[in-house]
């Protein structure tokens, strides 16, 4: 299922079942740090969390997350990714948050990319744990997240952003960053609602001259403003 609210896009089910409990038996083996020891700037000032080494469990949790990712129809169709750096996994404690930050423009984590769109997926039971919602300052009032186990958020990194603190129980979380091929917000979503209505009106009349205008259009405007 997907929800659209103001540029964010909430996945309900990015990780299924069976992959949730791959990650739940990896995160048994995996031994986490500090989570200041990779932030930069303000930043590192705002987080006080948990974070997994590196292991190779962190790296199957990893690979499964961006798998997940990149065979998701909706999130192709809205964000266009051109690269996803490899997921964080972070822990959150008794007391532990992540204050207000606005994430970095370029990230290095293997490799760089221009920061376009941050991503949370969400590894723990809402059931299980008090506190640590996502909350996203957005123009019309901020935006309160906390999905259930498997479900991700996906929003513009210019938004300001924290992790409310946990106030009982244990959050544990995926976060990652995306390189979109149109790097403006305002024209993804132009984009998304184009081919939304395009699909809509194709499963109606595919070969109508209504679907081959939008076609049409849609196809220009990916030309003239994707970034290769």
């Amino acid at each position: 299922m997907i929800r659209m609210q103001s540029s964010i896009l909430e996945i309900k089910s990015l990780l299924g079942n069976e992959e949730l409990e791959k990650i739940d038996k990896l995160l048994s083996g995996i031994t986490f740090e500090d989570g200041k020891k990779t932030a930069t700037g303000a930043a590192k000032e705002a987080k006080t969390n948990l974070q997994a080494q590196g292991s190779n469990a962190r790296r199957d949790i990893q690979q499964l997350i961006l798998g997940a990712i990149s065979k998701n129809s909706l999130i192709r169709a809205s964000a266009m990714p051109k690269a996803v750096l490899p997921p964080i996994i972070s822990k959150y404690n008794n007391g532990m948050n992540y204050g207000w930050h606005t994430d970095s423009p370029i990230m290095t984590i293997e490799y760089t990319i221009r920061v376009d769109l941050s991503i949370t997926v969400f590894l723990s039971d809402p059931a299980t744990y008090t506190g640590g919602e996502l909350e996203i300052e957005m123009p019309g009032g901020n935006v309160l997240y906390k999905l259930n186990k498997g479900g991700a958020i996906i929003y513009p990194t210019t938004k300001l952003h924290r992790v409310r603190p946990v106030t009982d129980g244990e959050r544990v979380a995926a976060v990652t960053w995306m390189q979109s091929l149109v790097k403006d917000t305002a024209q993804r979503e132009i984009l998304f609602q184009l081919q939304s209505l395009q699909e809509a009106i194709a499963a109606k009349d595919l070969s109508g001259p209504e679907n081959i205008a939008l076609l049409q259009v849609y196809s220009n405007l990916v030309r003239m403003w994707t970034d290769l």
